[in-house]
């Protein structure tokens, strides 16, 4: 371990709500910009970020598309080459919602995740 440290377990922790926080922000905007591009909605994804307490971290995104996105089986996905973004974000975040936003058709999936150990 020639130039290296070991980690400290909160260096652990801190690597892997990063992560983790990544990968579902990843997931859900691309949702998001794929939900309004099918529906040929033009207005902007909007992403929100802020840390709750207790080092949890809400994320929530947005956008105008309408129709609320459905979560699939895990066997209907076993061989698509899509369609796992809620499944990891429902297997992967502390909490996690879609709720409509606004008058118009939009909606908002919105995830939190804490860096307490479960």
């Amino acid at each position: 371990m020639c130039g290296s440290r070991p980690h400290r377990p909160a260096h652990r922790e801190a690597h892997r709500l990063t992560d983790t926080a990544l990968l579902l922000t990843s997931e859900t905007v691309t949702n998001a910009v794929n939900a309004c591009r099918t529906s040929d909605t033009s207005a902007p994804v909007t992403l929100y970020a802020e840390w709750g307490p207790y080092g949890t971290l809400r994320v929530l995104v947005s956008d105008d598309s309408p129709g609320l996105p459905a979560q699939p089986l895990a066997r209907d996905t076993a061989d698509a080459e899509s369609g796992r973004g809620l499944l990891i974000i429902g297997s992967s975040a502390t909490d996690w919602g879609v709720c409509h936003h606004g008058p118009g058709p939009g909606k908002a999936v919105w995830f939190q995740v804490s860096g307490a150990s479960s």
